[in-house]
């Protein structure tokens, strides 16, 4: 396999992850490769499903109790998702929270196992 190096600037990176994680897309890497060939990651996790589900957890919250994103999700499902498609989804989901104040929650700490913490309410 051969190394290709693409230098960005900070702005044109911050870009192009808008754009892979508007596409459903958890990186950089997987996102050119798809523009480029078409590719599909070599594991496929469907974060446009994910972060449906996500989103639909947190609208039926009708508290502003601090949560985590794994508990979004039923035990069974959070554990059957790759530790590094979690990951991924919790840089996509702080993304999609900074960029476009997206469903109306806020970061609030990160705990010692250096996971988020949201709440729900004004920005």
């Amino acid at each position: 396999m051969k190394l290709v190096k693409l230098n960005l600037t900070e702005n044109e990176y911050a870009n192009m992850y808008s754009q892979a994680v508007e596409n459903g897309y958890a990186s950089v890497p997987d996102y050119l490769r798809y523009l480029l060939f078409n590719a599909q990651p070599d594991v496929v996790v469907n974060y446009d499903e994910l972060l449906k589900q996500f989103a639909k957890a947190v609208s039926q919250k009708k508290d502003t109790k601090e949560f985590k994103v794994r508990d979004c999700f039923e035990q069974n499902v959070w554990k059957n998702i790759d530790i590094s498609a979690r990951r991924n989804l919790g840089r996509m989901i702080m993304h999609k929270v900074e960029k476009d104040n997206w469903l109306s929650i806020v970061p609030t700490k990160k705990d010692s196992g250096n996971a988020q913490w949201y709440k729900r309410g004004d920005k």
